[in-house]
């Protein structure tokens, strides 16, 4: 084969291998963003095992934290005001936004629970021991039986599914988006 031929078809497979590169690419651009939330896919028993950590420091806006302020507040915490006085984690924390009353009555939840970790940041050990009071029921419902209320949560499509302030519409339990 000639210089010139050979160069002619380099450049041809060059241009197919592109060609084909943004054929096999066009789909994938199309696609739906992957689902960064609370997966809810499997058995409800094993749900939260492999959730990413909470926290001021991580993920610390979301509706994903506002699923873990519905357990804190399911479970009657407590957090520590700038006076050193306790205070009950209300309904009206679940904002979705992990500040110091949070980070607080997320050390009294683990503190409370025994585990091993109670810096305030929701780790492996919280979830897992979280998932552990977690039942489904009818209606793609899955059930938090909490120390002082049981809270409801939804499971559609492998996703979880919170309430804001426990009141109003169903929203994503996504990692960085609130509301």
């Amino acid at each position: 084969m000639s210089m010139r031929n050979r160069a002619v078809a380099m450049a041809t497979a060059m241009m197919l291998g592109a060609g084909g590169m943004g054929i096999a690419l066009a789909p994938a651009a199309n696609a739906a963003p992957a689902y960064f939330g609370i997966d809810g896919k499997g058995a409800v028993t094993n749900d939260w095992e492999d959730e990413e950590n909470l926290g001021v420091d991580a993920y610390s806006r979301g509706n994903a934290v506002a699923l873990w302020e519905t357990v804190l507040w399911a479970d009657g915490a407590e957090w520590e005001d700038d006076e050193g006085e306790w205070q009950p984690f209300r309904k009206s924390r679940i904002d979705g936004s992990f500040g110091p009353e949070t980070e607080s009555a997320t050390q009294w939840w683990q503190s409370r629970h025994n585990l091993p970790e109670t810096d305030g940041t929701v780790d492996s050990e919280s979830w897992d021991f979280a998932q552990t009071r977690l039942q489904s029921l009818p209606g793609n419902i899955v059930q938090y039986k909490g120390l002082v209320r049981n809270v409801n949560f939804k499971r559609v499509g492998g996703k979880y599914q919170v309430k804001l302030k426990n009141v109003g519409p169903w929203k994503y339990a996504h990692y960085r988006t609130v509301g």
